[in-house]
């Protein structure tokens, strides 16, 4: 694989392949020979030659420091990524210190991927050289993409970083540190803006010339003001584009839309509702567990009406959104709330927190799907 068309599609067809296979692969043995090597063909390696591929390879250098991996990955004739493989459905937080003890042992590896066949994790030394960062700088979930499909062509670029045709270390490492740096700072601003610290307000309030406040006044009268413009910064610009765009629908589109309320949404407009959701439940929902769990979130175009699901596209189901004509969009939540008409957005709020709590409690914010990617 070469290009990201050609990685997207492959991606797709194992994703698709992968889901169909999970079921028949109950142990380790099946699920590396089914599942993750065909992956690792994906990513241009050659499986069937032991020079390249090769199994149970130990970083040996004595009895005390002693360690292996599943399957090592050879350039040139040294171990250059380390694969730690688990059964399906096995936690794979768990192989994270042995994937660690073979990357710091050996100098020449720069790539760890722990995996269970559906998920994997891709770790790099992007922090301190030769040694295994805490966090994976790229999550890939075979069974969300086959679910909802692959849109994030950020993803695909740091995927295709790691495939043998793109394989630099220090580039690779490069990339990853930029992503786990963004990733953090997402978190950062997200958090800051559910809840503000005092830090953060007495710096937004000193750039409008308001100093000198105690940290009780702050707290009373202050910290919700800067919760409140937070919030209509970043939220109500993305609320103003889809009626934006719902407008030019239908005054491009009137009859058409007059005529037929089963139709397939646009791309555009479903990834569009989606992000606004996930947006939305970062300000919304308060509980750590929770927020992470917002990673969870899928969607599936169905004609005539987009479903927003936790965790599975049936039992999780969160509403089903159908575009209106007249500008009132038609959110269908399970009871009991019901059908919510309306032409403001923000109105489905309650029903949005409320269901997707019950989801999250429902599953468990270690269902299937989050207990898996919950290190990315």
């Amino acid at each position: 694989m070469t290009t990201l068309n050609e990685l997207r599609s492959g991606l797709m067809s194992l994703a698709k392949r992968a889901v169909s296979m999970m079921p028949a692969c109950s142990n380790e043995e099946s699920t590396r020979l089914h599942l993750v090597m065909p992956f690792l063909r994906l990513l241009g390696y050659d499986t069937s030659d032991p020079r390249e591929v090769y199994p149970g390879h130990a970083a040996d250098f004595g009895a005390a420091t002693r360690t292996s991996i599943d399957l090592a990955i050879f350039r040139n004739g040294v171990a250059r990524i380390g694969v730690a493989a688990r059964r399906v459905g096995a936690e794979i937080e768990d192989s994270r210190s042995q994937l660690a003890a073979y990357f710091n042992a050996l100098a020449t590896v720069k790539l760890g991927i722990v995996t269970n066949g559906v998920v994997y994790a891709f770790f790099v030394d992007s922090m301190v050289p030769d040694v295994m960062d805490d966090e994976p700088f790229l999550t890939i979930d075979l069974e969300t993409i086959a679910g909802s499909g692959l849109a994030d062509e950020e993803l695909l670029e740091a995927l295709l970083s790691v495939t043998k045709a793109h394989f630099a270390p220090a580039a690779m490492a490069e990339t990853a540190h930029v992503r786990l740096v963004r990733r953090r700072l997402r978190k950062v601003f997200l958090a800051e803006a559910r809840s503000p610290s005092e830090a953060f307000c007495r710096l937004a309030l000193e750039r409008i010339g308001i100093a000198g406040l105690s940290a009780a006044t702050i707290e009373r009268h202050y910290a919700p003001l800067v919760h409140a413009a937070f919030e209509e910064a970043l939220v109500l610009p993305v609320v103003r584009q889809l009626k934006a765009d719902r407008d030019a629908q239908s005054r491009n589109f009137a009859a058409n839309l007059a005529q037929t309320a089963q139709r397939v949404i646009t791309a555009e407009r479903e990834i569009a509702i989606f992000a606004y959701v996930r947006r939305r439940l970062a300000f919304l929902i308060a509980d750590e567990a929770q927020f992470n769990a917002i990673e969870g979130l899928g969607y599936k175009d169905f004609l005539g009406k987009l479903t927003v699901y936790y965790d599975a596209p049936a039992k999780g189901r969160l509403f089903d959104f159908i575009e209106g004509a007249d500008g009132y969009d038609k959110f269908i939540f399970p009871e009991p709330f019901g059908e919510i008409v309306t032409n403001n957005i923000y109105e489905i709020d309650e029903a949005l927190r409320a269901t997707f709590v019950s989801r999250v409690k429902e599953f468990g914010a270690a269902g299937l799907t989050q207990r898996l990617a919950r290190i990315a």
